[in-house]
Parts: structure tokens; C-alpha cells; sequence
């Protein structure tokens, strides 16, 4: 029998190094599992800010979440892993929309009409603010729903790459027009876009 002393006997052996690896990968699926569940609305409400083209915008979230997948092991440990995820899929919508531009120019869709009758409950409510984010300058809706997910002005602008200055002019123009807009369509000016009731 061959006696193995020093550095070499504590070697772990490939059936250890098989064992580890198969339980952090299985670790990482959970973990990833879990982010995915937590953040997909959230993400695809910042990216639908910016985009009306929910068909667009569900494949970016895709491809983002299968590269987000890939890259895990690496992103898990960022204080916010969803800035990640919100960049990689907002450059996989740009792409998507300048190959889009490339191969026919398309009549951009009519804006739809901001419905006349009261906002009944919350899910109407969030389609007529989405009707109206869709009438701000596409970087002042995004700014405005990465705040309603919880973002704060440090953490916009390190997503977006740009100056906190920028984020706070973008928020106030954001709620300033909102507000307008509510008052166009015979809302009351103390009442906030996105509420769950309406006038009566």
C-alpha cells in the first residue's frame, strides 16, 4: 500500500471537486431562481417605461435574464443586481430597435387617447400612467419608474450613467408634465397619477 504524505494527501480529488461544484451551481440556481421572481415585474415596468413595444421589450427581458443566468456567478455579489439586468436589456432594445429602423421606417404609433371615465382600480390606474409616461421624453419616464421601483437618485444614475444633477431635473420635469397631464384629463391636481381611485 503507497502512502501519500504532505500537500498531496490533503488534495481534494476530482469526485470532491465534482461534489462542490454541483452543489454551488445548484446553490446559484436557487439564488437566481429567487432574483428572477423578485425583480421581473419591476424590471419590465422600467423597461416598458421607456419602450411601448411589450413584445420588444419581453424578449430583451429574455435574453437578459438567460445572459444574467450565465453570468451570475459574477453579478450576484453586486449590491444591486438589477441595475445589471436593467442595462443589459435596455442595450438589447436599442439593438433591437435600430435593426428595426435599419430594415423599414415605420409611422410611429399614434399615442392612445387618455381614457375619459374615472380610474376605477389600481390595473386601470397603471395603464392610463402608462399611457402618459409614454408622452414624456423616453429618459424622463424611465428616471420616473426606476424611482416608483424603489431606486434612488445614486443608484439611477449609476444605471443609467448619468450625473445625479440630471436625475433630480429629469424627476421634476417627469412629475411636472405628469401632473398636467392629469389635469388635461379633468384629474384632480392633489390627487397622484397611478393611484388606485379616481373622481367619482
Amino acid at each position: 500500500m503507497i502512502r501519500v504524505e504532505g500537500t498531496a494527501a490533503r488534495m481534494p480529488g476530482p469526485a470532491d471537486t465534482e461534489a462542490a461544484a454541483a452543489c454551488r451551481k445548484a446553490e446559484h440556481d436557487r439564488e437566481f431562481a429567487a432574483f428572477v421572481e423578485d425583480s421581473y415585474h419591476t424590471v419590465e415596468q422600467i423597461l416598458l417605461a421607456r419602450c411601448r413595444d411589450r413584445e420588444v421589450v419581453q424578449d430583451a427581458l429574455n435574453d437578459a435574464y438567460l445572459h444574467g443566468r450565465v453570468q451570475w456567478p459574477k453579478i450576484r455579489s453586486y449590491a444591486k443586481p438589477v441595475g445589471w439586468l436593467i442595462i443589459t436589456a435596455r442595450n438589447k432594445i436599442r439593438k433591437e430597435q435600430q435593426r428595426r429602423q435599419r430594415e423599414a421606417a415605420v409611422a410611429p404609433e399614434d399615442l392612445p387617447p387618455a381614457p375619459n371615465g374615472g380610474v376605477a382600480d389600481s390595473w386601470e390606474a397603471e395603464e392610463l400612467l402608462r399611457s402618459w409616461l409614454h408622452q414624456l421624453p423616453s429618459r424622463h419616464a424611465e428616471v420616473f419608474e426606476m424611482e416608483r421601483a424603489g431606486f434612488t437618485n445614486h443608484e439611477i444614475a449609476r444605471v443609467l450613467g448619468l450625473a445625479e444633477s440630471s436625475i433630480r431635473s429629469y424627476k421634476l420635469a417627469a412629475k411636472r408634465r405628469l401632473r398636467e397631464l392629469a389635469q388635461e384629463a379633468g384629474y384632480d391636481s392633489r390627487r397622484r397619477p397611478g393611484g388606485s381611485r379616481g373622481s367619482r
